[in-house]
């Protein structure tokens, strides 16, 4: 009896225990395989409509639905399917780099291209200034290309034309803000016409202040410049550095670098994030946007003396300025130029290694020499270029910046690239602390982004890439000062010249290292010949330009000579108005080795550049 009682216990055990296991593990089989997927709790307060589904074999796919109930009803369909690991909503992500909301951001094409950005003469919000010394053009009234008369308005007849532009043709300015955290900082000398400084996307947060100076009419720092607080006028001599509607060119370029970004309106300048001040010194002023020599070089040293280590150029002349030349190159500043816009007359671009501009052609150390790009990347034809002497290329083809009154405009011009060059400078300048200037100019040379279009054209093959430069391998700086020249010139130029007869030709020279630039023209009649000798001679000696070495020019008027020997030259030119000029040219070159200047065709030339 005892063994079919425990038997029975036992059974029953069996049983109560089965009876009491089976709905559990039935309960629990049901709860895993319900859990085997997440269905995301996210959706109780999603508004979205859209879902994405990852799969166990690592797959994804996303639906779209027209309502919630549409949603969920597929939503619990997934859920039944084991082949499905996760149902979830389709998030939006935003990256992390620093973002800006101004409004005319998107048509800032040279900060990022996204391949959309157009200028359309006919429906475009902002004017043009195809002068930037002259009076607007507005939508409707200007060309956008330099085959028609690239300085004068449209017509009313004339057809809309556009620009393209290629998505990547852009500064990365995107990255450079991300990378950009903190550091030193920068103020960049921007010698220009003056600066609107109360523009309502300016501002006087981005100047530099005379911390020394009061606005009290005293001279209080004792540097001979009564309340110069932000800057100084070097063309009217006096502190007002906002003149008004003169100031258009030196304004947009200080919007390029400094236009307060995140404020929601008007423009994002490149380094407003940074540590970075501007400095205006105006040394341009009237109506042509002009200054001279000493309005310009005490602008340099009174940038310098006062702590700015880089300064923007936007400027140039055809003059081989000496006392320029020693001024910059005296100088421990990084110069940013502008390369230069081209023939006068023809309006297109000119190599600077054969037809120099200056100050941009000056064989510095300490010089940044800047081209024009457009928005599809290939320099804009008013562009000066050089493999020799212009470094690299940056945006200045329809760059929108900030005018005066509160207003925004179009310019185009190497005047528009250089600013942006002086602002990654300056970024980098600020991040680097221990970066010389040096350092400065290599990382934002070794760090462009290469263009084909670019190959022979500039230095460096490539255009400005602010994201690569705010990102760079600090390792490899030498840290190594400016190389300054053993003299300060590698030849005098004393040149003088005369006119023997009426008004005949002009004759210009300059001179770059080891080669000769000449241009002769005339206003009134056709240039007939042109000759040289060695020594001094009048215009007796040439027999009205049937004697003498004969000088080929090209359509400009332009001829280059190689100087393989120093000494003194006079050339003589005649016109078809039987008018003659001589003009004596006297050159000293240092290490010269060289045989007779003339003798055995040893003055070589280039022409037709």
């Amino acid at each position: 009896m005892k063994q079919k009682t425990g038997l029975i216990i036992l059974a029953a055990m069996i049983f109560a225990v089965q009876s009491l296991c089976v709905p559990v593990f039935a309960d629990e089989n049901k709860l895993l395989e319900q859990t085997n997927k997440t269905v995301d709790s996210a959706f109780d307060g999603y508004n979205g409509n859209e879902i994405l589904v990852m799969y166990k074999d690592g797959s994804v796919k996303t639906e779209g639905f027209s309502s919630k109930n549409e949603m969920q009803a597929e939503i619990k369909k997934l859920s039944n399917d084991k082949n499905v690991d996760i149902i979830q909503p389709n998030y939006s992500y935003k990256d992390t780099a620093v973002s800006v909301d101004d409004k005319l951001y998107p048509k800032q094409w040279a900060l990022y291209n996204d391949g959309t950005f157009k200028i359309e003469s006919k429906k475009n919000d902002y004017p043009v200034y195809n002068d930037p010394f002259g009076v607007p053009s507005m939508p409707g009234e200007w060309r956008t290309h330099p085959d028609d008369d690239f300085v004068m308005p449209w017509s009313s007849e004339s057809s809309a034309s556009d620009i393209t532009s290629v998505k990547g043709i852009d500064i990365n300015a995107q990255k450079a803000w991300n990378e950009y955290t903190d550091g030193k900082q920068v103020v960049i000398a921007v010698i220009d016409t003056g600066v609107n400084y109360n523009h309502e996307d300016l501002g006087s947060n981005i100047l530099w202040t005379n911390s020394d100076e009061k606005a009290d009419g005293i001279d209080d720092d004792n540097n001979g410049y009564i309340d110069d607080v932000h800057g100084w006028n070097f063309y009217d001599n006096n502190n007002e550095i906002d003149t008004g509607t003169d100031d258009s060119h030196g304004t947009h370029c200080a919007g390029t670098i400094m236009a307060d970004s995140n404020n929601s309106i008007g423009i994002a300048g490149i380094a407003s994030n940074a540590d970075v001040k501007i400095m205006p010194l105006k040394a341009l002023g009237g109506k042509d946007g002009t200054g001279t020599t000493e309005s310009v070089i005490k602008a340099i040293k009174y940038a310098e003396s006062n702590g700015a280590t880089i300064c923007n150029l936007s400027l140039g002349s055809s003059y081989d300025d000496k006392a320029l030349y020693k001024t910059i190159a005296e100088s421990n500043m990084l110069f940013v130029i502008a390369a230069g816009n081209g023939n006068d007359n023809s309006g297109y671009g000119v190599n600077n290694d054969k037809r120099p501009t200056f100050p941009a052609s000056y064989a510095l150390d300490n010089i940044i020499s800047v081209a024009d790009i457009q928005p599809d990347g290939t320099l804009n034809s008013t562009s000066n270029y050089g493999f020799v002497s212009v470094d690299l290329a940056a945006p200045g083809t329809y760059i929108l910046s900030t005018t005066p009154d509160d207003s925004y405009s179009y310019m185009t011009g190497t005047s528009m690239a250089a600013p942006m060059v002086s602002a990654v400078c300056a970024m980098a300048s600020s991040k680097y602390e221990n970066a010389t200037l040096k350092d400065v100019k290599n990382i934002v040379l070794n760090s462009v982004q290469k263009l084909s279009g670019l190959n022979g054209k500039v230095l460096t093959g490539g255009m400005l890439d602010a994201g690569a430069a705010l990102d760079y391998d600090t390792s490899t700086l030498s840290h190594d000062e400016w190389t300054k020249p053993d003299n300060l010139s590698d030849y005098e130029d004393d040149s003088t010249s005369e006119s023997y007869i009426g008004k005949g030709p002009k004759i210009n020279f300059s001179v770059l290292d080891t080669i000769l630039y000449l241009n002769v023209n005339d206003d009134d009649y056709k240039v007939d010949s042109v000759r040289y000798s060695s020594g001094m001679h009048n215009a007796s000696d040439f027999a009205n330009g049937t004697r003498g070495n004969k000088v080929n020019l090209d359509s400009n008027g332009d001829a280059s000579f190689n100087i393989l020997q120093g000494g003194t030259y006079t050339f003589y030119a005649i016109d078809s108005g039987g008018y003659e000029t001589v003009s004596v040219i006297n050159l000293s070159l240092n290490n010269n080795n060289g045989d007779d200047f003339f003798d055995g065709g040893s003055f070589g030339f280039y022409s037709g550049y």
